[in-house]
């Protein structure tokens, strides 16, 4: 017999029973649509990344467009020339003219080429359309952008209605559509260079003015030459005016007056005569820089030596000297 801790194995199915249940699952497979054989998958083709081609760019064509040519147009070339190639402001104008911002290097080179849209506008499908759109980017200008622009083209800013942001707008189409020259429009790269000839000039005036001045201010300081200290006194004029002698005399009478005492304090001035002229005219040139030393020179240290006498009642006879006393020199005497 068996024990209780042995198990008893399961008994094998049949094989009429194994067959039965394949033939149930079977069924139930076709009753549901399935077909008991598993569909292949489609293996889908590798797509493999390509880096694309660079577009090219197309170059700026730039039409004639029945207008003058901005280049040809004086005024218009030179205020154009006058703006920096990164400006800003050069973008939007060219914006304007070809419908593209532009280059830096070629903005102001393209701009100078433009030579109208009258094609452009004048197409009767077509015209008003590009005209409008044009007109909507204006539109979108500040009033100091638009007033610029007018400046650029030399265009007047307008009065009255025309002083109006549509005004503006309006001029500004009609220059871009057919570019010409303003009449009587004045020539301002040619009034600009008048103006910088004349402060030229005006800075070479002054600086001239002040060399002159300069100059003249030297020349006066070594006509001068020291200042003049007054007349000087010896020892001999400034003696005491007592002395012990004096004080022992006893005398009731007062001071008694020495020769020293009688000669003045301040000496009198010299007498002005033409011996006297000759002999201070003579010494005086022989010292001085004939070059740089003028006949008021030599009138105004005279004056000096004379004490300050007045001397233009002796000049003709100072001339005179002074011509004699000059070929001594020359002479060598």
């Amino acid at each position: 017999m068996l024990s209780d801790a042995q198990e008893v194995p399961a008994p094998v199915p049949a094989m009429a029973e194994l067959k039965k249940e394949e033939e149930t699952h079977s069924n139930a497979k076709a009753f549901l649509g399935v077909s008991a054989i598993r569909p292949s998958r489609e293996r889908k083709q590798t797509q493999r990344l390509v880096p694309e081609s660079p577009k090219e760019k197309r170059k700026l064509e730039i039409v004639h467009g029945g207008g003058t040519r901005l280049g040809d147009i004086p005024n218009v070339a030179h205020l154009v020339g006058k703006f920096k190639r990164k400006d800003e402001f050069l973008k939007k104008v060219h914006a304007l003219l070809f419908r593209k911002p532009g280059a830096y290097l070629t903005v102001k080179k393209n701009i100078l080429e433009f030579s109208g849209k009258t094609a452009l506008y004048s197409n009767p499908e077509s015209g008003e359309k590009e005209r409008q759109k044009d007109a909507a980017k204006l539109d979108s200008f500040k009033v100091k952008e638009l007033d610029l622009v007018l400046d650029t083209f030399d265009l007047p800013r307008g009065k009255g209605e025309q002083a109006k942001k549509e005004g503006k707008v309006a001029r500004i189409l009609d220059f871009v559509m057919k570019p010409s020259a303003r009449e009587g429009a004045r020539d301002l790269a040619g009034a600009e260079e008048k103006k910088k000839l004349q402060r030229k000039r005006k800075a070479e005036r002054g600086k001239r003015k002040r060399a002159a001045a300069a100059g003249a201010a030297r020349g006066k300081k070594r006509a001068a030459g020291p200042k003049a200290a007054g007349p000087k006194v010896s020892k001999a004029q400034f003696t005491s005016l007592g002395s012990d002698s004096d004080s022992d005399s006893g005398s009731g009478s007062g001071y008694e007056s020495d020769s020293e005492d009688d000669v003045p304090l301040v000496p009198a001035k010299k007498e002005v005569t033409e011996a006297a002229l000759r002999q201070e005219i003579v010494p005086i040139l022989r010292q001085v820089d004939l070059t740089a030393f003028s006949l008021k020179n030599l009138m105004a240290r005279l004056s000096e030596e004379f004490g300050g006498a007045d001397l233009k009642p002796h000049k003709p006879f100072i001339k005179e000297e002074v011509q004699r006393a000059l070929a001594d020199i020359q002479q060598g005497l």
